[in-house]
């Protein structure tokens, strides 16, 4: 009833304005297929980087389909080894000469998470400085989405690995604690094409979803959202707190135009 009652409010064009924060995350959203993978999101300052893998021949090769992959584009070549450069240059303290800036590096896994997960925690764990928050506080978090271990497995894994959470799972308090975010598709709870007005239903039950993972002091992605203004700010309106954008540079003007700061530090490092 919560729920509907502020979706209502939104609808009616009283909006949420006392509720709203004013921090957002970016997740740069299939980064690898950007202009120029990585960096744009870097200098965009998203709080989320995303990038797909397959296990090939002891590599993991970026691509969204196995069709498409290449030899030359790896996780090491595309982002591993640009992180790692970035805190060197910064005395392996921060990845930015703005000493608040962070990110989350999310590790979308297509297939066989039994052979891709030790290949990255082997690469990973060369570089605690750099992807381990027990030693440095502004390492570059890595979790794992798509293909991944049974949820009630999350606490075997070390500090250089964490996971993407998904919406209506009970976790065990050990293996909540390595969960990132809660993620889940658009699509499941409305077909609004991010013109106009949601309708009220639909924003509601986006708006239990939120409040469930806020439930758990946990940030909240809808993949596969309308990557339009209009979906931006309705979203912004109802708490999610991660805008998932093929268009990074044009978000974060956007929130900023709107007065919002992008990916600080709490933002980045403890998003509640």
């Amino acid at each position: 009833m919560k729920s509907m009652l502020i979706a209502l409010a939104l609808v009616m064009g009283l909006g949420v304005c006392s509720g709203l924060r004013a921090q957002e995350m970016l997740h740069s959203h299939n980064d690898y297929t950007h202009a120029r993978p990585f960096w744009d999101a870097y200098q965009a300052r998203a709080g989320s980087i995303e990038a797909d893998v397959f296990p090939v021949s002891g590599k993991l090769m970026v691509a969204h389909a196995r069709e498409a992959i290449r030899s030359t584009r790896t996780l090491d070549s595309m982002y591993l080894e640009p992180i790692v450069k970035l805190f060197r240059t910064h005395g392996d303290r921060t990845v930015s000469d703005d000493p608040h800036y962070t990110f989350y590096l999310m590790i979308d896994i297509k297939e066989h998470w039994k052979e891709a997960l030790p290949l990255l925690t082997r690469l990973l764990e060369q570089y605690p400085k750099c992807f381990d928050r027990n030693v440095n506080p502004m390492a570059v978090q890595v979790f794992i989405s798509g293909d991944r271990p049974p949820d009630t497995t999350f606490h075997d894994y070390p500090p250089v690995i964490r996971f993407d959470g998904l919406p209506g799972i009970r976790y065990r308090a050990r293996d909540l604690s390595k969960v990132v975010m809660i993620s889940t598709d658009f699509s499941l709870y409305s077909h609004w094409n991010g013109k106009g007005t949601i309708p009220a239903a639909d924003a509601g039950k986006l708006s239990a979803v939120i409040a469930a993972a806020h439930a758990l002091k946990l940030p909240v992605r809808f993949w596969g959202a309308p990557d339009t203004p209009g979906c931006w700010k309705t979203l912004m309106d109802l708490g999610a707190d991660v805008i998932n954008t093929d268009q990074v540079d044009t978000v974060r003007k956007f929130l900023e135009a709107a007065g919002r700061e992008v990916s600080p530090r709490k933002r980045a490092v403890a998003p509640f």
